[in-house]
């Protein structure tokens, strides 16, 4: 097996799949090399309760990476899991000259301030997100680099995560054989796949729908707003059509595959389906169509409203003229679109990831976002990387000379 250093990794660890996705950069585009899948297991309401299949679907989805690109995975950048909130917080150096043109690292120095502040009870903090900075008074600045002033302050956005959580996170994918790159909020990585920076200034919401929460995040002149984890998604709405039709959630499952609409009347049929029985060998049961929809109405707006009240604590209310952006495997479910539209007043599309050069059919679908958003972060990370080297090389240079 290749192993080439300038592979690009994102895995996405999700309740019901674990998907990887590998890239490389060639003559400065990304391409799509190879990606593997499985089915996830060891998982309750977005947070890992059983190391061991969560485990082995991650070997499962990366030795089918591995085998799809002939090529060795050594890391990943790996999504930071549901147990996902966020603060605003600022931090404030004073520079050493007024003279002196803002550099890189003055930046850094900042927004490092600002990450230095006393988080909750088992919390860690995951990403700290540049909003804007300030050179002696002077707000809204979005890159200073290269002003001069005597005082330069950041303003960041902290987005933390539960420590135990995290930690269990990071365990499972060490103990499948890799090192973990990053880790990154998940909806964050999908905005990066399915937004343009046109919507992002416009004022956007992007919600990936995951088995077991759904991860929100909101944009507005370009600044990362919001970050919140909402603890509804796709098996909420399994164990309702289970409770409701008194079958097993994997037969619920199908039957929303096979029958399921997020606004019952959008279908306009109330035919008779199939419902196996809860009780082994037990017969067929039959139950209208039109029920099963009613129940996952109930679910699918319960779901808007909790998110309609997380961006009116955000205070962008009204103001996303992008609208809402789903991703996930739940946004799949026939009117889901619909419903949010119905809810939140405002426009709403599927999020398909951006084009990437080579990328399979298969992952051209909103269940893939959030792994090629992980990956392209993988790729931010690099180029990122190689600066810093770039730029150390440059200053030692400078020293002792070429």
């Amino acid at each position: 097996m290749l192993k080439a250093p300038g592979y690009v990794v994102g895995l996405d660890l999700g309740s019901s799949y674990t998907r990887c996705v590998v890239g490389i950069e060639e003559e400065g585009r990304l391409r799509c090399v190879s990606y593997g899948a499985a089915r996830s297991g060891g998982w309750r309401k977005g947070v890992i309760i059983d190391q061991d299949p969560v485990v082995q679907s991650i070997e499962q989805a990366v030795s089918e990476a591995e085998a799809n690109g002939g090529l060795s995975i050594e890391s990943a950048v790996v999504g930071a899991g549901a147990t996902i909130t966020s603060v605003v917080s600022r931090g404030a150096i004073h520079l050493p000259s007024r003279s002196q043109a803002i550099e890189r690292e003055n930046i850094n120095e900042a927004v490092k301030t600002a990450t230095r502040v006393r988080l909750g009870d088992d919390r860690m903090l995951v990403q700290a997100i540049p909003i804007n900075f300030a050179v002696d008074g002077q707000v809204g600045i979005r890159n200073p680099l290269g002003m001069t002033g005597r005082r330069l302050e950041a303003q960041v956005r902290l987005i933390t995560a539960s420590t135990q959580a995290h930690m269990n996170l990071t365990t499972v994918v060490n103990r499948a054989g890799l090192v973990v790159e990053e880790t990154i909020f998940e909806a964050f990585a999908g905005a990066l796949a399915a937004l343009t920076e046109q919507e992002r200034q416009m004022g956007v919401a992007v919600a990936d729908i995951g088995a077991g929460s759904t991860d929100l995040v909101v944009y507005l002149d370009d600044d990362l707003c919001a970050a919140a984890s909402i603890p509804i998604g796709g098996d909420h709405f399994a164990k309702d059509v289970s409770f409701g039709l008194r079958t097993h959630e994997r037969d619920a499952e199908r039957l929303i595959e096979q029958y399921g609409c997020a606004i019952a009347e959008m279908t306009g049929d109330n035919s008779r389906i199939e419902v196996p029985s809860i009780t082994p060998d037990g017969p067929l049961v039959e139950a209208s169509r039109r029920k099963l929809n009613e129940i996952l109405e109930a679910r699918a707006e319960d779901l808007f409203l909790y998110m309609e009240k997380e961006l009116e604590r955000s205070g962008v209310a009204g103001q996303l003229i992008a609208g809402l952006v789903l991703t996930g495997d739940g946004s799949k479910l026939a009117g889901m679109v619909d419903m949010a539209e119905r809810v939140l007043h405002m426009s709403a599309r599927i999020g398909l990831p951006a084009p990437i050069f080579d990328l399979p059919d298969l992952l051209d679908q909103p269940g893939w976002t959030t792994a090629i958003g992980l990956m392209l972060y993988a790729q931010r990370l690099r180029l990122h990387r190689h600066a810093q080297r770039e730029s150390m090389t440059a200053w030692l240079r400078g020293i002792f000379g070429s």
